[in-house]
């Protein structure tokens, strides 16, 4: 999912079937989790009803999805960067997540150094300016994660 630019209000709708698949969340699902009736969230999907903000605040927390975020600052330069850390550092399924995130970051970074090592920005870095404003707030998520699992684990 790619949100570049501001979202009229009547384009929300694929924003959340975009996020539904992308986690594989059902419309049940979410209809359980916020006590909306499936039928409702049916409407929310198809653009007959407006969607609240809980709902996307509910699938947020679920999610940690900064383009849910990006609904509401557009093209503000806005990074949101949610601190979490699930489990212990030390365990495996942790590190290996931090190293996936870490792999993530060092993709963002690749496309700093395509961007600028003509000496210039200009329209030959369209594409790595698109991949690296699409990596960019996922990578500042993932190093604050990396930074809280590591500082913490070196406190304890």
């Amino acid at each position: 999912m790619r949100i570049d630019k501001d979202i009229d209000v009547s384009d929300d709708n694929i924003v959340l079937q975009e996020l539904l698949e992308k986690y594989s969340f059902s419309p049940k699902q979410l209809a359980a989790w916020t006590g909306r009736a499936a039928s409702t969230i049916y409407k929310y999907l198809s653009g007959e009803l407006t969607i609240p903000v809980f709902i996307w605040r509910n699938l947020y927390e679920r999610t940690l999805d900064v383009n849910i975020c990006l609904l509401i600052t557009g093209i503000v330069p806005t990074v949101i960067a949610p601190i979490v850390t699930a489990g212990k550092p030390t365990d495996s399924a942790t590190l290996a997540k931090l190293i996936e995130a870490r792999q993530a970051e060092i993709s963002c970074e690749r496309y700093i150094l395509k961007i600028l090592s003509d000496g210039k920005i200009d329209g030959a870095d369209i594409k790595s300016v698109e991949d690296y404003r699409r990596a960019y707030p996922e990578m500042v998520k993932n190093h604050a994660q990396i930074f809280r699992a590591i500082t913490e684990r070196f406190k304890s």
